[in-house]
């Protein structure tokens, strides 16, 4: 009985993560992998040229839309640290996620930036008319959300599954990428031995 519940359990968390699949960039909901593969290799020339994102490595730039309309670049955030976080609304691990990464953007005494990242209208995402409605019924209001309409940051930062958090030093360069959720705790140790 013990090993039929165990593995229940371990197909259900199996389950759960594969329904937070993201195959950046490529608009097919169907999820798989292969197709997400054939998709990029045919697709623009632009998606074959992004480097392998890795530790150590420049933090892909981006220009992206706020919620409120603004125009947000990460260049210009060069000599801060940064937290992003890729995630989406229908996404039970990020939806879990959420209030504890508010308490942490409502905190000042924090010595980096955070800015999370959705993809509109891909993989199921809420439209960006549809998407600050549902966030703010959701009572956030201190986790600044990026809009990627053409889910050019995902492409650049080889989202594959979501939640996706990458650390960023001051000097730009990625100093810690985390597939699935990172603890507030974990996040501000790891920003703690950046530079």
């Amino acid at each position: 009985m013990k090993k039929t519940i165990g593995l229940l359990t371990v197909l259900l968390a199996a389950v759960s993560l594969a329904a937070c699949s993201e195959q950046a960039g490529n608009g097919d909901s169907s999820g798989s992998s292969q197709n997400s593969q054939n998709s990029q290799s045919s697709s623009s020339p632009a998606q074959s040229t992004f480097s392998p994102i890795a530790v150590g490595e420049e933090a892909p730039d981006f220009t992206l839309q706020s919620m409120d309309g603004k125009t947000v670049k990460l260049s210009d955030y060069r000599g801060k640290k940064v937290y992003l976080k890729f995630w989406a609304s229908w996404c039970p691990p990020c939806r879990k996620s959420m209030p504890e990464l508010e308490e942490l953007a409502a905190r000042t005494d924090r010595d980096f930036e955070i800015l999370s990242i959705v993809a509109p209208e891909f993989q199921g995402e809420k439209s960006t008319e549809e998407f600050p409605k549902w966030f703010a019924e959701q009572g956030y209001k201190y986790v600044p959300v990026l809009f990627d309409t053409q889910a050019a940051a995902f492409q650049a930062y080889q989202i594959r599954s979501i939640p996706t958090e990458v650390l960023i030093d001051s000097q730009g360069k990625i100093g810690k990428i985390q597939l699935g959720v990172i603890s507030n705790a974990d996040a501000e140790a790891a920003f703690q031995e950046m530079k």
